[in-house]
């Protein structure tokens, strides 16, 4: 409480006429007490912060606002997430159709078990972390994932173009080196179903394997609602048989007040929230076309970058069916502890 003070004084005397800035590509707007920059300072007034501590929090400030009557300071908060190139796909080679062409979606992971099997998507969103959900690894059964794939069956994935033949360099296949399970997941309620997974090493950006960018919610982005969604992956779920081939499905997003109801009526222990997104459930397509982890994204309208809106956690009983749209994790509302566990 301390510290909300201090730093709503600061605010007051500072900030009150100046206009909050957009943040950086490679910025989050956060509270400022979850950015790992400013954390170590939470319990001490803002008098007493180094001077070029200040200075920065006074220059990256982007949003207040009052949380359960409480005033909440954001920052751009620095991150190694949303490089220059998250969230595009490699150009004029790309065709449109329900079936991935190689070089569409370079940021989808295949997530590998011990087994050999794949069993899960996910994506890459820096050079050494995949976003994936906590169900998909929970019993530490995930030793490596595979970037850069299209045809599963393929070694070496081409196209052709303009008479030749265009093949994208091969899949980078990287082992595990850390799971982390947001702590507070459960699988009976279906809540904060999302997870990281830390590589050995870091891939190789390429055409084919390149970031996708997360949302970020600073003063002049707060508002955005996609007016559609498109869910990618190989249909790697537990009780579904999964493609060779990547897809991807354009879905409509579904009111939450509408989808819940529906949703607990079917499962009883599940009620959801803030945290969760409902989308599809139309013309038989929903996160059936994608996978387990894999990510429900939206194109920026004033970058034309895909950003990735949410996770695929769960569905219902049948895929595409109207009164039964798939449940997501809202990546959006967990920004705050993927930054603090992937850190600067």
């Amino acid at each position: 409480m301390r510290f909300i003070i201090f730093v709503s004084l600061f605010i007051h005397q500072t900030v009150a006429q100046r206009d909050f800035k957009p943040c950086s590509y490679n910025e989050f707007c956060v509270d400022l007490r979850e950015c790992p920059a400013y954390k170590q300072y939470a319990n001490t007034g803002f008098r007493y912060w180094p001077a070029d501590v200040k200075r920065m929090a006074k220059e990256k400030l982007c949003n207040q606002e009052m949380v359960d009557g409480q005033m909440v300071i954001s920052v751009c908060c620095p991150s190694v997430m949303n490089n220059p190139k998250c969230g595009v796909q490699a150009g004029d080679r790309i065709s449109k159709g329900q079936v991935a062409k190689p070089y569409e979606y370079p940021w989808m992971a295949l997530l590998r078990d011990l087994n050999g099997k794949f069993v899960c998507g996910g994506t890459l969103i820096s050079e050494r972390y995949v976003l994936t959900a906590a169900h998909c690894v929970r019993f530490d059964r995930i030793r490596s994932v595979r970037l850069g794939e299209n045809d599963i069956n393929q070694e070496v994935d081409c196209i052709i173009l303009d008479g030749e033949r265009d093949c994208a360099p091969p899949p980078q296949d990287i082992k595990i080196e850390k799971t982390i399970i947001h702590p507070e997941h459960s699988e009976r309620r279906k809540i904060n179903d999302i997870a990281l997974l830390r590589l050995e090493h870091g891939a190789k950006f390429v055409d084919n394997v390149r970031t996708i960018c997360l949302p970020n919610r600073d003063i002049k982005q707060r508002a955005v609602v996609p007016s559609f969604l498109i869910v990618s992956g190989w249909g790697l779920t537990d009780k579904q048989e999964s493609f060779d081939v990547l897809r991807y499905a354009r879905v409509p997003p579904v009111p939450l007040q509408e989808c819940a109801p529906k949703v607990q009526n079917l499962i009883a222990a599940v009620r959801l929230g803030d945290s969760h997104i409902c989308a599809g459930g139309v013309d038989e397509v929903d996160n059936c076309a994608g996978d387990s982890g894999g990510p429900l994204q939206y194109i920026s309208n004033t970058t034309s970058k895909y950003i990735q809106y949410g996770i695929v956690s769960f569905g219902t009983k049948t895929c595409g069916n109207v009164s039964e749209p798939g449940v997501y994790t809202k990546v959006e509302h967990f920004i705050s502890w993927i930054l603090n566990e992937v850190g600067e």
